[in-house]
């Protein structure tokens, strides 16, 4: 005769979700995502975790997005501009249901969900930083028009030229509340983007052609679809990448160079106004980002203590 014991062992599978969630929320985001082939409930408190993490890291409520972009040749005069947090599409605070990221998506790929979200920023001159371009003016070229508080960088393509090159550098920093101090800096991406003469006039001619239609009617608060051709890469993976707009700079006659009249209309010189929309970045990247420097915080942190701490008594 078998007696069933009186109290049964207990198994992880016995275990509510609320400690599981518990415990691993202690573990980064990277040492989530091995977990996540344990099994399928593992992967959907690990898929759970990083849901609400996104939610909480995206918007940089303790930190400041930094971008660099810049000729090669004006890497010490063109200064870097903050950007503002626009959204992450499609993430919401619904993680179930109706609506949600994951709705009718099998379970295998809703991890691949995740890792295509991208958070967009819009690049802005403060006021601080507002200063007068040191690129552009020398090539003969004027500006059609008030770009205002947007980020503007201008290319001038010589007749040998097919392309031109920017230099984007994404930082993840801190800064001292009322001052420009930055007190934490790390850089999310660092890559060169490539401005083919083909692509820019192509941007050129139809932006042109969109304005009058579109200038109206779209909000720039509205999320908007973008495309391939309408954000460069910065990197083969696309975690960080720029939607521009483009327009051409008109030839400033007043300007003395010595080009024949007759030759300024062929393609000896085009120069375009490349305006900075927005930033994209992938969420995921952003959230290890996030929590990369607030580990090093906390090294920096205890060996400023250990260091220049007063001598601990061990009695």
């Amino acid at each position: 005769m078998s007696m069933k014991p009186a109290n049964p062992a207990v198994t992880l599978d016995s275990l509510p979700n609320e400690v599981f969630i518990q415990i691993l929320s202690d573990f980064s985001t990277r040492a989530l995502l091995p977990l996540t082939s344990v099994n399928h409930r593992f992967h959907a408190l690990v898929l759970r975790i990083i849901h609400y993490r996104l939610l909480l890291s995206t918007p940089l409520k303790e930190y400041e997005l930094l971008l660099e972009c810049f000729h090669p040749s004006s890497k010490l005069t063109e200064p870097p501009v903050f950007c503002e947090y626009l959204g992450t599409d499609g993430l919401s605070e619904h993680h179930d249901g109706a609506g949600s990221l994951y709705e009718n998506v099998d379970t295998a790929r809703q991890l691949g969900q995740v890792a295509g979200l991208y958070s967009r920023f819009r690049p802005e001159v403060r006021k601080e930083e507002e200063q007068p371009s040191t690129n552009g003016s020398k090539f003969g070229f004027s500006p059609e028009g008030n770009g205002g508080d947007a980020v503007i960088r201008e290319v001038t393509l010589d007749g040998y030229e097919v392309f031109s090159q920017l230099c984007v550098v994404a930082n993840l920093v801190q800064v001292k509340p009322g001052t420009s101090l930055l007190l934490s800096a790390s850089t999310i991406e660092d890559g060169v983007i490539r401005l083919w003469r083909e692509w820019l006039c192509d941007q050129s001619d139809e932006k042109i052609k969109e304005t009058s239609e579109t200038d109206m009617e779209d909000s720039p608060d509205e999320p908007r679809t973008s495309s391939d051709e309408d954000i460069l890469w910065v990197d083969i993976r696309k975690t960080v990448g720029l939607k521009m707009r483009v327009r051409p700079k008109a030839w400033d006659p007043s300007f003395p160079v010595l080009i024949h009249q007759d030759d300024r209309n062929d393609d000896s010189s085009v120069g375009f106004e490349v305006i900075l929309q927005e930033l994209y970045i992938r969420s995921t990247r952003l959230l290890l980002a996030v929590e990369q420097s607030k580990e090093e915080q906390k090294v920096q942190q205890t060996n400023v203590l250990v260091i220049g701490g007063p001598p601990i008594s061990v009695y």
